[in-house]
């Protein structure tokens, strides 16, 4: 069974503001936005990562669908597939999504997911902050505008 895996130094990055967190998978959550909107996807070295939960938790689970559409969104215009070509729209979606799977994902599909927040680690600690976050306060309207900044520039 595939696991959304977590990147140990996000783990490291976010911990002053961790605790105000419910759950680990918020952290996940920062990051996998991040590399959605920005488009950042990296290979994810094993070692690296600690595996999380196999299934959306909590309140996430009610947004399932969503994540996943933009999860979709986003590795359908990364691999060059317009919506137009319905055949291969298909093949795609049939790689990345498992009914049967509690999460919605494949195997293959919960990699390519943790490859988009193992990205987005890298975005929010290179890119878009100069230092990890110490007070959530500071960091959830920076995080948005920059979220808000990368959305716009997918748009354009």
């Amino acid at each position: 069974m595939p696991f959304f895996s977590l990147r140990k130094d996000a783990r490291e990055w976010f911990r002053d503001i961790r605790p105000k967190f419910k759950i680990d998978f918020d952290t996940y959550y920062f990051c996998l936005m991040a590399g959605l909107a920005t488009g950042s996807k990296e290979p994810i070295p094993a070692k690296e990562t600690a595996d999380l939960i196999d299934n959306f938790p909590g309140l996430y689970r009610s947004r399932k669908g969503v994540i996943i559409s933009l999860f979709l969104s986003r590795e359908l215009e990364i691999m060059g597939v317009s919506m137009s070509e319905k055949s291969q729209v298909h093949d795609q979606i049939a790689r990345l999504i498992n009914p049967q799977d509690p999460s919605g994902l494949s195997e293959t599909g919960m990699h390519e997911i943790n490859c988009y927040s193992y990205g987005g680690y890298d975005v929010l600690a290179n890119e878009w902050f100069n230092d990890r976050p110490r007070a959530i306060e500071v960091f959830l309207p920076m995080y948005k505008m920059k979220l808000d900044q990368a959305m716009r520039e997918l748009s354009v």
